[in-house]
């Protein structure tokens, strides 16, 4: 990569770090979220502490950070592989933000809002495999993150190119490693059911 994507990649990653549901938390009620609920910064757990309000702006804030990472990568003409990188980056961020300490959301909304300018039959894949999956199981947060993990697999049976199939295995590997503890507590509960 040139030195000029590479600067934009360190940019998405500290731009995906400024994650809006702490610091709305921090304005609205002087709390730190991550001492909340679930402990993530994102906007399920806001929502719990702010409502369906906090939910809604944290949301917003977090998709429209992926979808401006991309847009400053394309504007500043970035090739496709280094865009690529951009998309990881802010998630990643978002994920592990430097300033605060690497202990952030986990990315869901950031990836999806930088799906939807990347390339939205990525975004639509990952709805279409999530409302599929809908109707087999009920726990939307599980089928939607089973949607992360086979979206780089439906990339490659449609034949998109190469980097977009690293990219979405990338993206998908960082999500789910981030909703580890919620995958673990939902195989223990699977288990359970079994034995009983």
């Amino acid at each position: 990569m040139a030195e000029q994507d590479i600067i934009c990649v360190l940019i998405a990653y500290f731009f995906g770090g400024i994650c809006s549901g702490y610091y709305l938390v921090r304005f609205k009620a002087n709390l730190d979220i991550r001492d909340y609920g679930s402990g993530g910064v994102g906007a399920r757990n806001v929502g719990r502490v702010l409502g369906k309000s906090g939910f809604i702006v944290t949301l917003l804030l977090d998709s429209l950070k992926g979808i401006t990472a991309i847009l400053l990568a394309r504007w500043l003409d970035l090739t496709e592989p280094a865009v690529s990188f951009v998309l990881i980056a802010v998630t990643a961020g978002h994920i592990w933000p430097l300033f605060l300490h690497f202990r952030g959301g986990r990315g869901v909304s950031t990836a999806i809002g930088a799906y939807l300018v990347y390339d939205y039959s990525l975004a639509l894949l990952l709805l279409a495999i999530t409302l599929i999956l809908t109707i087999f199981q009920r726990d939307f947060i599980i089928n939607g993150l089973a949607a992360f993990m086979l979206l780089p697999l439906a990339a490659y049976a449609l034949e998109l190119p190469g980097y977009q199939i690293i990219t979405s295995a990338g993206v998908s590997v960082i999500i789910l490693y981030a909703h580890r503890r919620h995958i673990c507590k939902k195989f223990a509960e699977l288990l359970k059911k079994k034995e009983s």
